[in-house]
């Protein structure tokens, strides 16, 4: 959400209770300013691109008398704030409110980034001219304590390197770019993931900057438009080398998008969802979501003709791809930049030969692919006994990144002789192709696991890895086994939020695969995905056995409906059908006849209210997903769908907002899962039946802001691994005596009415993952935390928490504790000799002071201490100080102990 607070000077009282309220939030930026100097089209128009790229701005709008001392929200806002910015202008020092305030900004010792508007910072550092005439003035009102105060304050801002407004040649809009890009470099948003794992890549990263004609010691953007291409070998790294240069400089833009796997998304019928995050990325802002593809390419074509953009296209292969999204460069202002990462060179030949630039990214050099492959081969060490056998095979993949990294991570731990034969299997099919290599480490899996990667290639890459683990159980495809084996031969990595990603590469293996099952006719694959395929497919209504997995995705071009309003006639013959996804798609007809007796997961995205759904054959069900369904769920049809469904696991609602059923469940059901995110249920709590629910293991309310206790029913959940409560109207948190044994995960941030967690949260002795972040009325933890001697993972961030319990030092397990603007003001002596914490982030904790120990946190590998009063950090020895990220301020000593 965007937004700019003002707090107009007369407000009533309950617009004054409003501001009060949104002034404790935690805003990003702080707007300080003299009105009469700068008010009218400079500071709108700065607060209005401030908002429009998406930055929650405080902007304040009362002017105080002399004697006042300013509101105690505003110092609150100031606190809050990551970034304040104070705009000097000739007479700001003639306002008390204006030097409060940066004297505030200076004691909270925020990030502070000054623009000077009409005066030099000189003038302000040494109070000349008319800031030596202001406090002349204000050197007859006020005691002399306060005005060495301001003096100072104003001395250190102006010490700050910040913008000059005489300085930007084009006026106050190039101004406001530059600080614009300078806030998103500050508080680092919309980066993108990169793996740890980087070898060689730093002259591919500066030859890119190069060609690009971008600068990033000085920041200097060259003014013209230009095309890079990123060309090479599949599984060469180009997509991770766009990421790199990405984050590096997308800061020096007025706006940026990171569009990935853009082939994909087009042959998926996704387009008009690829243009939607073009221009929400762009805009950063709220807008009206297009609706057809020709629309958005007229929204993108006129929106973005003065704004200075970065565009990566990850994956294109044909210039068609590209025309919907940025056919012209003149679509966007001088000095944008569009990255396209592709296979083909020609794929750019469209564009004026003035503007396209190519980067071939070539195989590793020998060292690093050496290096890169003992990465993975060994961990760690680099045994004797395998002689010249690294080199050979890292020849032999073609020093490719992604081939290095899946053979290492198979030969991993097996013997001299078999890394031997996997050379010599290597070099007779792998000369200059990857697919041939990928193949054969392919034939290497059991059955059951090659049918599990089928499925995530065609189906399930960025979904969630617990939901397809229900139907594999179901089809005894021994997931736990084959999700280990990818993992294991770099198949398949698992994201932070527990996704399925693969490779390119390996999609694209996948699913060729499933396609050369039978080229001609798609009715006799195993699975369907393609829009054509499976229009194909539904008109011939020839009985088929071997579909056994469906996607249905609508096309949203104006000329094109067929598929988005069906018939359950079309499905009558797909008698074995085990997967069906319809991605908001309406089904006419009666499905009471309807025979897929077989089918396992129903996942229908946007399912209409008239959709007959609760007709169908659901004995064997086992994942039902309506997320975003206008389905009406009455007591009528949630009654058939818990006696139809008896053998349910996963129930997703999330985002339905017509359940008015009191949700009341049979003894008989087996539900594992039930996803009710975001719902609008009817009653404060959720019904006692839930106990009925013995297997249970996850329960997600997110954002059911009716619910506002937990029922004591729930207690008795024996197995329930998973509670998620966040954003919900929950007040205490507490439990009885034997309850929820099994709980490993309990997350309830943004509970905004939160204010007290029992003794009784020491009872959840299994618990891992305990998440507090945004409860704003939180002032502290039990003394029995201490009891929870499993958990590994403590979010306190943006509570009013001053101090730990002593018991946290009994937390011998815990691996990340954040307490990201928290109220602590002194390094908690209870977490000195956490053995096996990793992650430490006291970031904007304003009041921390004093020395920060690390000499017992021997674990230690991040440790954030950005904005805080910290003077010092002490460890056993230098290489302690050696993380893998260390955020400092400036001045802050590193000393070891002995």
């Amino acid at each position: 959400m965007q937004m700019s607070v003002r707090v107009p000077n007369g407000c009533s009282s309950s617009a004054n209770a409003f501001a009060e309220e949104l002034a404790v939030c935690n805003y990003q930026v702080f707007l300080s300013f003299r009105g009469p100097d700068v008010r009218g089209n400079f500071l709108d128009c700065f607060s209005d691109n401030l908002t429009g790229s998406g930055f929650m701005v405080f902007r304040d709008c009362k002017e105080i008398e002399y004697g006042e001392r300013i509101d105690t929200k505003i110092v609150e806002a100031i606190k809050c704030s990551d970034v304040c910015i104070p705009v000097l202008s000739k007479n700001f020092a003639s306002s008390p409110a204006c030097l409060m305030e940066v004297a505030q900004m200076v004691e909270s010792e925020k990030t502070i980034l000054p623009i000077f508007y009409g005066v030099k910072p000189g003038v302000v550092r040494h109070q000349e001219g008319t800031y030596g005439e202001s406090f002349v003035v204000q050197e007859k009102r006020s005691n002399t304590e306060t005005i060495s105060k301001w003096k100072t304050a104003l001395a250190n801002v102006a010490g700050i390197k910040g913008f000059e407004l005489e300085e930007v040649s084009s006026g106050y809009h190039e101004l406001i770019r530059n600080v614009i890009s300078k806030l998103w470099q500050l508080l680092e948003i919309g980066k993108e993931d990169v793996t740890e794992n980087l070898v060689g890549i730093d002259r591919n990263v500066q030859e890119m900057m190069r060609k690009l004609g971008v600068h990033d010691e000085d920041g200097r953007v060259d003014k013209g438009r230009c095309v890079l291409a990123v060309c090479g070998l599949p599984g060469v790294g180009k997509t991770t080398l766009a990421k790199v240069v990405y984050n590096k400089i997308s800061h020096l833009f007025d706006a940026c998008s990171f569009l990935k796997d853009v082939r994909d998304e087009i042959e998926q019928k996704k387009l008009v969802s690829l243009q939607n995050k073009l221009i929400r990325d762009l805009k950063r802002g709220n807008f009206q979501e297009v609706k057809f593809s020709d629309q958005g390419t007229r929204v993108i074509k006129c929106l973005f003709r003065r704004k200075r953009v970065l565009i990566v296209l990850d994956d294109v292969d044909d210039f068609e791809q590209i025309k919907p999204l940025a056919e012209n460069l003149a679509w966007f202002g001088p000095g944008s930049r569009i990255i396209l990462t592709t296979k083909k060179k020609d794929v750019i030949n469209h564009y004026e030969i003035r503007e396209i630039n190519e980067h071939e990214v070539l195989p590793m050099d020998e060292n690093h692919a050496l290096e890169f492959f003992c990465k993975h081969a060994f961990r760690p060490g680099h045994p004797d006994d395998y002689g010249s056998l690294p080199s050979e095979i890292t020849s032999a993949v073609g020093r490719l990144p992604f081939a290095i990294e899946i053979v290492g991570s198979y030969l991993n731990g097996k013997s001299p002789e078999i890394w031997r034969e996997t050379l010599n299997k290597l070099e007779g099919e792998l000369e200059k192709a990857v697919e041939p290599m990928l193949k054969a480490s392919y034939d290497l899996l059991d059955e059951n696991t090659k049918e599990i990667f089928l499925d995530i290639a065609c189906f399930f890459i960025g979904v969630d890895k617990t939901i397809p683990y229900y139907m594999w159980d179901a089809r005894k495809r021994f997931p736990n086994r084959g999700v280990h084996e990818l993992q294991n031969m770099s198949f398949l990595k698992i994201r932070e939020e527990n996704e399925f990603w693969m490779h390119d590469q390996l999609k694209i293996l996948g699913r060729e695969l499933v396609r050369k099952e039978n080229p001609k006719n798609p009715g006799k694959r195993s699975r369907l995905w393609d829009y054509k395929d499976v229009q194909t497919t539904l008109r011939k209504k020839k009985c088929t056995e071997n579909v056994e997995a469906l996607r249905v995705t609508p096309n949203f071009n104006q000329d094109e409906s067929e598929c988005n309003c069906l018939n359950y006639d079309d499905f009558h013959h797909l008698s074995n059908l085990k997967f069906l996804e319809l991605n908001n798609v309406g089904i006419e007809g009666n499905p009471e006849n309807l025979l897929l007796s077989n089918l396992l997961w129903l996942d229908w995205h946007g399912c209409p209210e008239k959709s007959n759904l609760f007709a169908l054959d659901m004995k064997k069900l086992v994942i039902l997903n309506l997320c975003s369904s206008r389905v009406s769920l009455n007591p009528e049809d949630w009654e058939k769908l818990m006696l139809n469904a008896g053998s349910l696991k996963v129930l997703n609602l999330k985002g339905c907002p017509w359940i008015i059923a009191s949700l009341r469940f049979p003894n008989s059901m087996s539900l594992e899962c039930l996803i009710l995110e975001g719902c609008l249920l009817t009653t404060p709590t959720i019904d006692e039946s839930i106990s009925r629910l013995e297997n249970l293991v996850s329960l997600n309310m997110k954002h059911c802001t009716s619910i506002k206790h937990l029922p004591q029913a729930l207690c008795s959940l024996k197995v329930l691994k998973e509670l998620l409560i966040d954003g919900t109207k929950i007040e205490r948190l507490h439990f009885e005596e034997g309850s929820l044994p099994a709980l490993e995960i309990l997350s309830a941030s943004e509970c905004e009415v939160l204010g007290e967690v029992t003794e009784s949260i020491g009872l959840l002795k299994n618990l891992r993952k305990l998440t507090l972040r945004s409860c704003e009325r939180l002032k502290g933890l039990p003394h029995f935390i201490g009891k929870l001697g499993r958990l590994r993972q403590m979010d306190l961030s943006y509570t009013l928490i001053n101090e730990l319990p002593s018991s946290i030092k009994d937390l011998k397990n815990l691996e990340v504790l954040k307490m990201v603007h928290t109220y602590l003001e002194e390094f908690p002596e209870a977490i000195k000799d956490l053995e096996k914490l990793q992650e430490l982030d006291f970031t904007h904790c304003e009041s921390l002071s004093g020395d920060c120990h690390i000499t017992g946190l021997t674990s230690l590998r991040i440790l954030r201490l950005k904005c805080t009063r910290i003077s010092r950090v002490l460890a056993r020895n230098h290489r302690q100080f050696s993380l893998y990220i260390l955020e400092l301020d400036d001045g802050v000593n590193k000393q070891t102990v002995s």
